[in-house]
């Protein structure tokens, strides 16, 4: 019974709360770069490198290049946005937002 109740039950959706509204980001990845670097220095690189080298780019694309790691992207600049989306595993924004969810830290 178990089973089919978490089957056909709908989750409660996932929305994003950062502490820092940053043009041009959506709310889910600038949520993401909160939780993924704690450290503001961290943050603000992870934003000028969204900001300069993504534009265009859709979110899910940005939430897969945050979940890859910015450094080796920097690392290695062979590797191209539809090969780290594809790489990511993320096949749609509901599995990249339960990664956001993930690594979410409890404000607690």
């Amino acid at each position: 019974m178990n089973f089919f109740k978490k089957l056909f039950s709908k989750s409660e959706p996932f929305i994003p709360t950062p502490t820092q509204t940053i043009p041009g980001l959506d709310p889910i990845v600038v949520h993401a770069v909160e939780n993924l670097y704690s450290n503001i220095e961290d943050q603000q690189h992870a934003f000028t490198y969204l900001l300069n080298k993504a534009k265009g780019i859709d979110t899910l694309t940005l939430l897969a290049v945050l979940s890859i790691g910015i450094n080796i992207m920097e690392k290695d600049p062979s590797l191209t946005f539809s090969y780290v989306l594809h790489d990511s595993g993320f096949t749609s924004m509901r599995a990249a937002e339960k990664w956001v969810k993930a690594i979410t830290k409890s404000k607690v």
